[in-house]
C-alpha cells in the first residue's frame, strides 16, 4: 500500500523503486552483490538515465513479477531492461543506464573486468 497514491494506484515514481530493488536482486544473482559494488574503492556505478512506460493500472494488492535483463553493454555503461508483469500481462516497462566512474575524478572509466564478464554472461542468457 505504501507504493500507491491517494487513489490507490501505483505512484509513478515507485515503478523505479520496484525496478531498482529487482536490479539489486538480479545483480546478486550474477554474483555482483550491491554492497560490494558500492564499496569498491575505485569505481562507482551511478544511474545516469531512467525511462518507463506504464501499460496497465496497478493498484494496492496487485502482485507483480519483474523480469530484469542486460540489454546492452558499452565500454563504460550497462543498460538494464525491466518488464513488470501482472497476471502474465505486461503492466509496465523500464530501462536504466548505469555508468562506471572513477570515485576520485568522477570521470567515466571502462567497466571493471569482473563486472563486464558477469554482465556479458547475463546478456547471453546465463545466470550464475
Amino acid at each position: 500500500m505504501h507504493h500507491t497514491d491517494a487513489a490507490g494506484r501505483l505512484f509513478f515514481a515507485n515503478q523505479f523503486y520496484l525496478t531498482h530493488e529487482a536490479k539489486e536482486h538480479f545483480l546478486e544473482s550474477l554474483g555482483l552483490a550491491a554492497d560490494a559494488m558500492l564499496n569498491d574503492p575505485d569505481v562507482a556505478f551511478p544511474l545516469v538515465h531512467a525511462e518507463a512506460d506504464y501499460k496497465v493500472v496497478l493498484k494496492t494488492g496487485d502482485k507483480l513479477d519483474i523480469a530484469v535483463s542486460v540489454e546492452k553493454i558499452g565500454e563504460t555503461s550497462v543498460v538494464f531492461a525491466f518488464t513488470l508483469l501482472k497476471d502474465g500481462v505486461v503492466a509496465g516497462t523500464a530501462r536504466t543506464v548505469n555508468v562506471a566512474v572513477d570515485k576520485k575524478t568522477q570521470q567515466k572509466v571502462p567497466l571493471p573486468a569482473y563486472w563486464r564478464i558477469k554482465f556479458e554472461q547475463a546478456l547471453n542468457g546465463y545466470k550464475n
